[in-house]
């Protein structure tokens, strides 16, 4: 019984997933990704060395594209599934059932796998395509070609699938924080693996690829020990090749991958305990919470027994109803409003914000205006226009999220005045909260830096206003911010660096990315009008 109620919800979730535009971007993403590795664009690199594409280098190579990309990205996907339950009713339902926890939870998971699996698949396939297309090595051998999306991609799947679903569990990390904290996550699980070499922490399992590609290519003619796994154009130089046959799967190489589906088994443990089953009254966390709540509501009830005497509660005099007037609206009463729409978005971003969060921003502000120039200020700055991430997140998405729609959209102005209102006061807070690098550069006479401050601080909330108003979720943009805001600002890379972190900026960089705003805002206007009509 509870087999087939596992094959029904995952089945069940998996169909309602693969009907939507977004898986349909997805595979095309995929299949992207397929043809730039087919063009030479995603290598491994051995010094000035690659392998010969035969079924073991492009099993290797499509499968670690598979794991990298799909880890990183796949959350972003699959870290819906609880919550849509949650939102369209279905979950309370299902609450009435007697499928419990772990079992829901776990046809939750298989769905993610299934989701993210397809994706792997479409890459295996490619592989096998890419072998013919290249036609570099005669004969297929479909064992390394497959060998490596079961070892290698597969563990790091099944631990992705349940872990999605145990950041949907837990109360802190179901939101955007946990959207952010992910990225952060995987990048010490991929440093953790390239650095130590300890085959239970490489979640990717590019350290089991460079060992043994290293040990095949240790007798080559100038070969020094590089090893490089390259996504995107590498400059057209032009690699040697040599043979290599593939790995060499022993006992300890398959143990330490399949620790991952025992860890994933673990992770489902520990979300089934912090889910809440639907009702909040019943979650871990909540439970405590309302605990607190309930002992302190009784302290201040017996400090109110107290005051008033015998317990006794004090008598409220009913009031006698007054006539309503209502102030009429002038004339052109709603012409001119922006200023009050504009401080209205404002009020709304920061609704809820704590004073640490304030003191935070304030703290961030002091520093990039106290950063010695050049790249310490840089950093800072990105640092100043990470903390917000979660407020610009909101952008295009309130409405929906909170159900304001309706009113909004049926509003007069809706396109005209509310949307770029949005726009002014993510860009505000971008200018406030960066302002410490810009008044330093405008001070110093650095235009170049000046320049690409404003347009980052435009570009931002552009990116988040067009994501959120065609996706309708902050996840795109939470995830896709911190990506960008790792790999531009904070490595640095020119051409990805929207703020002017690094030192040494093209003044074309700026100028791109002012271009892109327009374009971005262009983008959310139409996606705002075909909701306001839809």
């Amino acid at each position: 019984m509870k087999s087939r109620a596992l094959y029904h919800i995952a089945r069940a979730d998996f169909l309602e997933r693969v009907r939507r535009y977004s898986f349909l971007v997805t595979l095309a993403f995929t299949l992207y990704a397929a043809f730039e590795a087919n063009r030479g664009n995603i290598v491994v690199n051995l010094g000035h060395y690659r392998g010969v594409y035969n079924s073991a280098w492009l099993g290797m190579l499509l499968s670690l594209t598979a794991t990298f990309l799909i880890t990183m990205v796949g959350f972003y996907v699959i870290k819906n599934t609880v919550e849509r339950d949650q939102r369209t009713g279905v979950g309370q339902i299902l609450a009435a059932t007697p499928v419990g926890r772990l079992a829901y939870l776990t046809g939750k998971a298989l769905s993610n796998l299934a989701v993210v699996g397809v994706i792997a698949l479409v890459l295996l396939c490619a592989a096998f395509g890419m072998q013919l297309w290249r036609a570099e090595a005669a004969g297929i051998d479909p064992w390394k070609l497959v060998a490596p999306f079961l070892f290698l991609t597969l563990p790091a799947l099944v631990f992705l699938s349940a872990l999605a679903v145990l950041f949907e569990c837990v109360p802190g990390l179901r939101g955007g924080f946990g959207n952010i904290f992910y990225f952060f996550f995987w990048t010490a699980l991929l440093a953790a693996g390239i650095q130590t070499h300890i085959g239970y922490l490489d979640l990717v399992g590019v350290g089991f690829v460079e060992s043994s590609a290293k040990q095949a290519a240790h007798d080559l003619p100038d070969y020094t020990g590089g090893f490089t796994f390259q996504i995107g154009p590498h400059g057209g130089e032009s690699l040697r090749t040599f043979v290599w046959d593939g790995f060499h799967w022993s006992a300890e190489m398959i143990a330490a991958r399949l620790g991952w589906f025992v860890l994933a088994f673990v992770v489902l443990l520990v979300a089934a305990a912090c889910f809440d089953r639907f009702d909040p009254s019943r979650g871990i966390f909540r439970r405590y919470a309302v605990r607190g709540r309930q002992l302190a509501r009784g302290a201040r009830a017996g400090l109110t027994d107290a005051e008033n005497g015998n317990g006794d509660a004090p008598a409220i005099a009913a009031a006698a109803p007054s006539a309503m007037h209502l102030t009429p609206l002038a004339a052109g009463a709603a012409e001119g409003r922006f200023a009050g729409v504009l401080a209205a978005e404002l009020r709304l971003m920061l609704k809820g914000r704590s004073r640490w969060w304030l003191l935070v921003a304030l703290g961030l502000l002091i520093g990039s205006f106290a950063a010695p120039a050049g790249e310490a200020r840089g950093k800072v700055l990105a640092f100043a226009w990470l903390w917000p991430v979660l407020v610009w997140s909101g952008m295009g998405t309130r409405e929906t999220r909170h159900g304001t729609a309706p009113l909004i959209f049926s509003s007069a102005g809706a396109l005209g005045r509310q949307l770029p209102a949005v726009w002014f006061a993510g860009a505000l807070l971008a200018l406030v909260t960066g302002a410490g690098a810009g008044v330093r550069w405008l001070a110093s006479g650095d235009w170049a830096h000046s320049l690409a401050w404003i347009g980052g601080a435009m570009f931002i909330p552009a990116l988040a206003l067009a994501l959120g108003v065609w996706s309708g979720t902050s996840k795109l943009f939470e995830g896709l911010y911190t990506a960008w805001w790792y790999a531009g600002p904070v490595q640095p890379t020119a051409a990805l660096d929207f703020m002017g972190a690094s030192p040494s900026l093209s003044p074309r960089v700026p100028i791109l990315y002012c271009g892109a705003t327009l374009l971005l805002l262009c983008v959310a206007a139409v996606g705002r009008r075909r909701q306001i009509r839809g």
